[in-house]
């Protein structure tokens, strides 16, 4: 789908107008609409009658026993027969009070093909709510050597520091609550993930029972590729919480053989962690950093609005800030780009050039897009909705735009996070002080997931 076409505007149009009112400051009219809305959603669910999860939904509505069983096959029973799988793991990791995350990469020498890799050290901690603690490797060739350098970024929810080789500090800042509640999730939802089951595009299944650290498994295997090697990945999975215990991954060689690549043998989950480990205790010589005149308000948490993803060729520049899940299948998503060629007797179109999907096991499923807030201008941020125009939750779904000119193809990725619902507001309070003009009409929470709603069911624009 193209996302500037005139039907597109057209749906755009249509959802303002319909959703007004629920923008409005009124607290008695907004009210009124919610509950109105609310209303709506007992008619179609009756008391005594709970919407089914995803998986039941299509289970329920399969018409045959060897659908259901298909389905199941996918799944462990644990306690009070609640269903597991490897697709609810990202789900669960993010509810967990902490995560710990140990293990090893190995890296290949590039200075000689018999030479063996190098082992070094992989680590997650996060400690919910703002606090987290991982290692980063960087690997060079230099006259046919390859040297690795390892750091850290890790924040006690104060404050947040990287450092570099022996653990030298690089950089540092005093953060507010609710930054480093939003950078914990970037580390906790998408390096521990991505470390966890790889690219939102790998496809696991579960290839039998394994014992791992005396504790019977479920295990699941998936390929899949990291740039031009392919990858063999195995999760072991305890039926009992439906978390991951082990994780090994080796790259398939072009004669058949494996070799190691990364092995995760220490994943722990709601397990108690020290202060100590989110905080840097040696000399403060690393430089600091003041917040922007935005974030100085008192009436606003410190939220850091720099892009977590850019891409640029000449004139043409693209970059992300964050995206947010607002429902199991709609994500707010921070965006903005150079300006568009402007066309004769006509407003410059900002969606010009762009294509948003999401990227899964499924494939590229296309995005419907809202706008939010159009900002008009390469320097300040666009607030766009999506959702799959298949009508599907999002899942482990990455979120890809796209944008092409004359002369170049940008892309650039976002994983939709996820956040308790009162978390969600304070996010979306706090960015719209630190990003919007102060005369725009506040964006709420409910009117996002209303117009989402709304998004969904409209049929789909060629």
């Amino acid at each position: 789908m193209n996302v500037d076409q005139n039907e597109d505007r057209k749906l755009d149009e249509l959802l303002r107008q319909s959703y007004a009112a629920l923008r409005q400051t009124n607290a008695e009219q907004r009210q009124a609409v919610l509950k109105g809305l609310s209303d709506a959603r007992r008619n179609v669910n009756p008391p005594g009658r709970h919407a089914s999860r995803p998986w039941q939904r299509w289970a329920l509505a399969a018409a045959c026993l060897i659908a259901l069983f298909a389905a199941w096959s996918w799944r462990t029973t644990g306690p009070g027969n609640v269903a597991y799988g490897i697709d609810d793991v990202p789900q669960r990791l993010a509810e967990v009070k902490s995560i710990s995350i140990r293990g090893w990469q190995w890296v290949r020498d590039a200075s000689g093909a018999n030479k063996p890799p190098t082992r070094v050290p992989i680590e997650f901690l996060i400690q919910r709510p703002g606090k987290f603690r991982y290692t980063f490797t960087a690997i060079s060739s230099r006259g046919g050597r390859t040297e690795i350098l390892q750091g850290a970024d890790l924040c006690d929810g104060a404050h947040e520091w990287f450092l570099g080789a022996s653990n030298k500090p690089q950089f540092s800042r005093a953060v507010g609550a609710l930054d480093a509640l939003l950078k914990t999730e970037m580390i906790g939802q998408i390096a521990a993930e991505l470390a966890v089951l790889g690219p939102p595009d790998a496809s696991y299944r579960k290839i039998g029972k394994d014992n791992s650290n005396g504790r019977q498994c479920d295990l699941y295997e998936a390929r899949f590729q990291l740039g031009s090697s392919t990858s063999v990945a195995r999760v072991w999975i305890d039926p009992r919480d439906g978390l991951p215990v082990r994780v090994v991954r080796d790259e398939l060689e072009s004669d058949g053989k494996l070799s190691h690549e990364t092995e995760l043998t220490d994943i722990a989950v709601n397990v108690p962690l020290a202060d100590e480990l989110f905080r840097f205790n040696g000399p403060e010589d690393a430089k600091q950093t003041r917040p922007n005149a935005s974030q100085r308000s008192s009436e606003a948490p410190l939220l850091d609005t720099s892009p977590t993803s850019s891409g640029s060729s000449g004139n043409a520049k693209l970059e992300t800030w964050q995206a947010l899940r607002i429902s199991d299948n709609a994500a707010f998503v921070v965006w903005r780009r150079s300006a568009p060629v402007a066309q004769a007797d006509a407003a410059p179109d900002w969606l010009s050039g762009v294509k948003m999907n999401v990227r899964d096991s499924r494939g590229d499923r296309e995005l419907r897009h809202h706008w939010v807030y159009q900002s008009n201008s390469p320097d300040r941020w666009n607030w766009s909705l999506v959702v799959p125009a298949d009508g599907k939750p999002l899942g482990r779904g990455e979120i890809n735009f796209t944008m092409r000119s004359p002369r170049s193809r940008l892309t650039v990725g976002l994983t939709p996070l996820r956040f308790k619902e009162d978390d969600l507001r304070q996010l979306l309070r706090a960015a719209q002080r630190s990003m919007l003009p102060a005369s725009t009409t506040e964006v709420s929470l409910p009117y996002l997931q209303a117009v989402a709603r709304k998004l969904s069911s409209a049929e789909a624009s060629d």
